[in-house]
């Protein structure tokens, strides 16, 4: 709602972005907008509709009253006394559009435009003076509630208002006092009277058919709103040309040296994807053949990241199989008479489903194949074996850290994609190399209760004699494990702090909650509780999930201010690049070193937009119960203090943690001293 933002009482151009920090927010907020904006442009629409795909979503209705930018023969009528009609003001909003001049990104929001027209959720009425200029400046936000935002300035709706000119805004809010309620009242009747030409002074018209046609003509390309904004999204994402860094190119001549086959080990945040698609640019120089490209990823997220950086690279034709494709028997025919019939590479990105179950029979046989496994620490060991009956010509295996539950495991990952050692390219060479942040890292320590405690013992003296017997059933130590891990993901005294951390003004603003799976001690789920603790403080909150219908562009929208908070699941670990983000807090987290890796590494991108120089990482740390007293808890002990201790590594605060940490293990009477052992929970 409205009321659950803060806002500035002025707003002004060169100091404030109010684009941003003003409209966004109260766009995201809002189901109804009406503006009186000056003068009419393109350039002024498509900074009106910037970040509204929330309030769309929504069923969001904007309504705009403006004046023609009048043309220099109008201007010399009004200058003779003659009034103008609405002849002449067709005439002039025909010329502004047809004369328009606009980047791609422009076109791209006037087609968002042109359907908002088209479905009713914009509708633009034309205000005239026959002897002067309509020159009100005024807007009034309406959200569900009927909370009002009012504002009055000098700002038009012009390109060259927002970027350029000093121009300034003033705020008010109905909910302020019982005079600011009446006022704005006054304002919406106001705005009511010219919408229905009833003002004397001014005439208001429909916006004239013939313009409407012609910026239909001129500008809608989608069949749907929903179609355009997926247009939009897929445009907003900068094509600059990027180059590779000196280490990237390393990477790639690895590749070459090693016979066309390798493995990037590089940190979250350091252009693995770039990284390999330019190495496919690079065998396709060396290869003489044709080649038939399959990149596998785990997740639909990854899948759609990599088609977006195959394309921003010149691949305009990408074959998606499973997630975001179409019929596979269609995909896989077209690819395959693309490979034999014509002069050209065949790239495809396959979900890692659909890639075991049906494209690998469907490839044995093709003598170039180029295979690229994106997070390859996920490989089974089935999908292993299938690999290597595969046999492709040219490898390459992806990810932030390798490691698997045995170090066996990860060995037999490695061989399969190189026969010497991976390329690796960790996070504290990133980080000393200012391609990701620095960070802090702050711990916070949390108790189980007594009675989850008992639980934490019962089955951590369980996996002990499981793993002591002579043939140790790992199905039961993996089972064991998981539900050892549990306990401590849904700690009940998290959900307490974390109240007590929105209570003494910890920043939730642009961060990722990671919440633990599973159902709190009220039977609610725990996810729905950080949501609504986090909400009852006034934040915007959006879940990211498994189950989040349209991932894509809830990230889109997280990016661009709709939301100040992301509560997520585990599926925020893999694939997701959101470099503005700047704080995760962690309420649950498997004790795998890969996932600290990847978390850590999402939350260190760089970002220019934003400025950010700087990341927090705040961990819920999970100690025994206070009444537990000593015994027991080295088990417990060294799955989070390992974890603490590997993200506190690199951090710029890490002496007075360090200092804690061996507070914790004195009072304890127990030494840890491989503090990256980790003792890894299935997943």
């Amino acid at each position: 709602m409205l009321n659950k933002r803060k806002y500035k009482p002025i707003y002004r151009t060169h100091k404030d972005s109010i684009d941003q920090d003003f409209y966004v927010p109260c766009f995201s907020e809002s189901i109804r907008l009406d503006r009186a904006a000056g003068y009419f442009s393109l350039h002024s629409l498509t900074l009106s509709i910037d970040g509204l795909i929330r309030f769309i979503r929504k069923g969001g209705q904007i309504n705009l009253i403006c004046s023609p930018d009048l043309s220099q023969a109008d201007a010399e009528l009004i200058d003779a006394c003659v009034s103008l009609d609405k002849e002449h003001v067709t005439k002039s909003l025909i010329e502004s559009i047809t004369g328009a001049q606009l980047s791609d990104e422009e076109l791209a929001l006037l087609d968002v435009v042109c359907n908002m027209l088209t479905e009713g959720e914009l509708t633009i009425k034309i205000a005239y003076q026959p002897l002067g200029i309509f020159h009100e400046k005024f807007g009034i936000f309406v959200d569900e509630e009927d909370n009002k935002v009012y504002f009055n300035g000098s700002l038009n709706e012009t390109k060259r208002a927002f970027k350029f000119n000093q121009e300034s805004i003033q705020v008010n809010y109905s909910w302020l006092n019982e005079y600011t309620a009446t006022f704005i009242e006054g304002e919406e009747r106001y705005f009511n009277q010219l919408w229905n030409n009833q003002d004397e002074s001014v005439v208001v018209i429909d916006f004239p058919t013939a313009v409407e046609k012609e910026l239909l003509n001129c500008y809608k390309r989608s069949d749907t709103l929903e179609t355009a904004i997926d247009n939009y999204i897929s445009s907003h994402i900068t094509k600059g040309k990027k180059t590779l860094y000196s280490y990237q190119e390393d990477a790639i001549k690895q590749f070459c040296e090693n016979g066309y086959q390798h493995f990037y080990e590089m940190a979250t945040g350091t252009g693995k994807t770039f990284t390999s698609v330019k190495t496919i640019q690079t065998l396709e120089k060396k290869c003489e053949e044709n080649l038939f490209v399959v990149v596998c990823v785990p997740q639909v997220d990854l899948q759609t990241q990599w088609a977006s950086a195959l394309q921003e690279e010149g691949y305009d034709k990408v074959y998606l199989f499973g997630g975001n494709g179409k019929s596979f028997d269609l995909t896989i025919g077209e690819a395959t008479i693309d490979y034999y019939s014509d002069d050209r590479n065949v790239i495809c990105v396959a979900v890692y489903d659909t890639f075991f179950s049906k494209v690998y029979p469907k490839i044995q046989r093709i003598p170039s194949l180029f295979l690229i496994v994106d997070e390859a620490h996920n490989l089974t060991k089935g999908n292993l074996s299938a690999l290597v009956k595969l046999n492709p010509k040219y490898k390459l295996g992806l990810s932030a850290t390798i490691q698997r539950f045995s170090e066996s495991e990860s060995e037999a990952i490695a061989r399969f994609f190189t026969p010497g050692d991976t390329f690796y390219y960790g996070i504290e060479d990133a980080i000393d190399n200012d391609f990701l942040s620095k960070y802090e890292y702050h711990p916070i320590f949390v108790r189980l209760n007594e009675d989850e405690n008992e639980k934490f013992l019962f089955k951590s003296k369980l996996l002990a004699q499981e793993m002591n017997k002579k043939e140790p059933d790992q199905e039961v130590i993996d089972k064991l494990r998981r539900e050892r891990s549990l306990i401590l993901k849904q700690a009940s005294n998290k959900m307490v702090k974390l109240r007590e951390l929105t209570d003494s003004g910890y920043n939730f603003v642009n961060s990722v909650v990671y919440c633990g799976q599973g159902k709190d001690g009220e039977g609610e789920s725990i996810i729905d509780s950080v949501t609504r603790v986090l909400y009852d403080k006034g934040l915007v909150v959006s879940q990211f999930t498994s189950h989040t219908l349209d991932r894509k562009r809830v990230l889109y929208e997280f990016e661009h201010g709709f939301f100040d908070t992301l509560a997520a699941i585990k599926c925020f670990d893999e694939g997701v690049d959101v470099p503005k983000l700047d704080k995760i807090y962690i309420m649950a987290s498997d004790s795998a070193l890969r996932q600290t890796v990847q978390r850590r590494g999402r939350v260190l991108r760089k970002c220019k937009e934003s400025g950010k120089t700087i990341a927090y990482i705040y961990d819920m740390v999970v100690l025994p119960a206070v009444e537990a007293g000593t015994y027991g808890c080295e088990g417990l002990l060294k799955i989070e203090l390992s974890r603490a201790r590997e993200y506190n590594r690199l951090a710029l605060n890490k002496d007075e943690n360090e200092a804690r940490f061996c507070e914790i293990e004195n009072d304890y009477h127990i030494t840890i001293e491989n503090v990256t052992d980790y003792e890894s929970e299935p997943d």
